[in-house]
């Protein structure tokens, strides 16, 4: 869809991301939404009654309807209307997305629009448990734990259950390697592109470039946490370039060796050239909170926000479940024809690193289309300049507006760069992708 509305982004804000079960465990997804609620109202000095209505984006369920939640701790008017939209990993782009057809529609001019997750509250739960009278009640359950369960009640992990449905496709991680077989794309070039989002995201934190968009908030000890967890850990990995090769590959392990892999993935496989993914070329499992403001660029000026973009045109685009990371090329090249645009009409590109095999696949699907010499771009600091997913972490609900967070980034310090396109996939084979451009007072 093309806006024909000029839409405002205004101070975007996140947690730093935290590793799953470390610095920020101890925070449920919608108190770490709470956080950045709160920072970007005291930041922009927004009352209560400047508010039309709480969006939040959110992949799995801390809470019922975590948009009103947050709002309701927040003692925000009760007459605000409140939403939360799971879409996975593009949840909070989602939520963008919902906030500026409201506006649209003429619903309201300001949202307050938010992403959210903590993988570390995802519990275990036991499936089935009601459907057998031994199980029905958790008295019952709790005396057939751990060793009576009977048969079909099961222990299911729904962080795990979360990566793959169960039903019509596969784990992500799988996904991510059929993307990387079919398109020849070797470890080398999954690894360079893994190593650089290290790189790059510890390059821009040493240098500060993430402060004015990373909310300090307590970790676990106690103390500020300022800078994302999982760049800090890899450091060593940046100084020693060569841990890449030797790090696990998922598909050829102890666990399963890569001809089992063939075997049973074989009817999604074009062609094969040996095992890709690895635990470095994918994102780390992550807890974290991300937000900004959607309003008319005349309302943010008639209440002194500084508009830091404008949204101006975004596209929800799927394909095969299977095939996961290609919605990110199907999004992008469908929102660019929306909009009457060629690729070379976009600055920089952000695209969502679920693995790196799943970025490169989109980035060779839209060459293909395209023409687009991606790795020129991409050495040229072009696509994903300051690092992505694989290093800076994927709380799936947060994902997609620290993507908007970093296409300001670009356009902060280059000032060459106009027109961003922010892209990312999530499991399910929905993907989305917005246009992001300067505001030019």
């Amino acid at each position: 869809m093309k806006v024909e509305k000029q839409i405002a982004l205004c101070s975007p804000r996140r947690t730093p991301f935290a590793q799953i079960g470390k610095a920020l465990a101890n925070y449920p997804g919608h108190h770490l939404g709470k956080i950045v609620a709160e920072d970007i109202m005291r930041k922009n000095g927004l009352k209560p009654e400047d508010i039309d209505g709480v969006v939040v984006g959110e992949g799995f369920a801390n809470a019922p309807n975590s948009a009103r939640v947050i709002a309701n701790l927040m003692g925000l008017p009760d007459e605000i209307p409140c939403i939360t939209v799971a879409n996975n990993c593009v949840s909070s782009m989602e939520a963008v997305v919902e906030s500026a057809r409201r506006i649209l529609l003429g619903e309201g001019e300001l949202f307050l629009t938010l992403g959210e997750e903590s993988q570390t509250s995802m519990p275990f739960i036991v499936k089935n448990a009601r459907l057998n009278k031994k199980t029905a009640s958790l008295d019952k359950l709790k005396k057939a734990l751990p060793d009576n369960l009977p048969e079909g009640v099961e222990l299911r992990d729904t962080l795990e259950d979360g990566l793959g449905d169960g039903e019509t496709s596969y784990g992500m991680q799988v996904t991510a390697e059929i993307v990387a077989q079919n398109y020849g794309l070797s470890r080398e070039v999954t690894d360079k592109v893994a190593y650089e989002s290290f790189k790059r995201s510890l390059e821009a934190t040493e240098k500060g470039l993430y402060n004015p968009y990373i909310i300090p908030v307590k970790d676990d000890e106690g103390k500020d946490m300022v800078a994302d967890e999982a760049v800090l850990l890899r450091k060593g990995l940046v100084e020693n370039p060569d841990r890449m090769g030797r790090a696990m590959l998922l598909f050829d392990n102890p666990q399963m060796k890569f001809d089992q892999f063939k075997t049973k993935y074989g009817k999604d496989l074009k062609k094969s050239h040996g095992p890709t993914v690895s635990i470095f070329n994918a994102s780390p499992r992550s807890d974290g909170a991300s937000g900004v403001i959607v309003t008319t660029v005349e309302n943010a000026k008639k209440l002194g926000l500084k508009i830091d973009a404008l949204l101006t045109g975004w596209k929800m685009k799927g394909v095969h479940p299977n095939l996961m990371g290609l919605g990110q090329a199907a999004a992008s090249l469908g929102l660019l024809k929306d909009m009457g645009l060629k690729i070379d009409d976009v600055d920089t590109i952000e695209i969502h690193e679920a693995f790196a095999a799943t970025a490169v696949g989109a980035l060779e699907e839209i060459k293909n289309q395209t023409g687009l010499d991606w790795l020129k771009k991409f050495e040229d600091k072009k696509i994903n300049t300051y690092g992505g997913s694989i290093a800076i972490g994927h709380p799936f609900g947060a994902t997609g507006i620290r993507l908007i967070a970093n296409a300001v980034m670009d356009m902060e310090h280059d000032p060459s760069v106009n027109r961003v396109l922010t892209t990312a996939c999530a499991h399910g084979g929905i993907a989305g992708a917005m246009m992001i451009e300067r505001y030019k007072r």
